[in-house]
């Protein structure tokens, strides 16, 4: 279940409505859910009158693309984007999630992943400095997740049996009150609780609460080794030596590891579950650079 003003991928498509193209970083997905809105508003927008207009040799050619049987070149990725309207913006938006989805190492995917997160600056949503307190405990950002995956009317048991560790139903009530306050859900015309954002950041945002949420999300990695059998979770570990500049660009690689997730998850239609993804470098020594005595 997503939340309702937030269709996978889709932010807020309805239908016969155009999809919001940023909302993607898989192409493939974008046109067949601009196809397949599109085709409510014009019933003639097929397969084969999409390849006759892109001058495509085969008829099926544009149904092989959506299966990821077939790439696009360049020039038929600007093709596509003119016959699905897309604005300058948003076909050189459109190009390059086509050169991300086709690239070829993951430094090319490094790389076009930098320029789409680039263009999509803005489009999340960051905490207010008033709305930290939401951070202070790790069942409230939890209770807040899980309003996407089940129809809540409020029933503070249904929720806290749904926790790993489980959560008390006075605590699951405490995080639904407090982020009702916060402006961070609302109940919709059906009495369902609903979150006002599919997802959040942070953003530049220090703050007491979002240390302590990161100590507690570390504790509950711990317990997750005695918690969970090994199919059900992924930990790992590695120990190396770094110079600083080295440093650096692994701090980079985590910023677009974090997008990507973030992406993974805003489009994945078949979610059941909330997973903490917690990624981690820090010192465990370092070299003294003083003469010797």
């Amino acid at each position: 279940m997503r939340p309702a003003h937030e269709a996978p991928g889709a932010e807020g498509s309805e239908i016969g409505r155009s999809p919001d193209l940023f909302g993607y970083t898989d192409y493939r997905r974008y046109l067949a859910d601009a196809w397949a809105a599109r085709k409510e508003r014009d019933r003639k927008f097929s397969h084969r009158a999409i390849a006759a207009k892109a001058g495509f040799s085969s008829s099926a050619f544009f149904g092989r693309i959506l299966s990821g049987e077939a790439n696009l070149t360049p020039t038929a990725a600007l093709r596509l984007a003119a016959i699905f309207g897309l604005s300058r913006v948003e076909s050189r938006y459109f190009e390059h999630l086509v050169l991300f989805d086709q690239a070829r190492s993951q430094e090319e995917r490094a790389l076009f992943l930098d320029r789409i997160v680039s263009w999509r600056k803005g489009k999340v949503p960051r905490l207010e400095a008033d709305q930290i307190e939401f951070c202070e405990n790790w069942w409230v950002v939890v209770v807040r997740e899980l309003l996407d995956l089940v129809e809540s009317d409020g029933d503070p048991k249904v929720l806290a049996r749904m926790l790993r560790p489980p959560a008390t139903p006075t605590q699951v009530k405490h995080a639904l009150d407090l982020l009702q306050r916060l402006s961070l859900v609302e109940k919709d015309a059906k009495g369902i609780w609903r979150k006002t954002e599919a997802v959040l950041s942070t953003g530049d945002l220090a703050a007491t609460a979002i240390d302590t949420f990161r100590k507690e999300t570390l504790k509950l990695a711990a317990e997750a080794l005695d918690r969970f059998p090994p199919s059900e979770r992924s930990l790992s570990t590695l120990t190396v030596t770094l110079s600083p500049a080295t440093f650096e660009r692994l701090r980079d690689r985590f910023r677009h590891l974090r997008s990507e997730i973030l992406d993974m998850a805003r489009e994945d239609r078949e979610a059941d579950r909330v997973i903490q993804v917690n990624i981690q470098a820090f010192p465990l020594a370092i070299r003294d650079r003083r003469p010797p005595p």
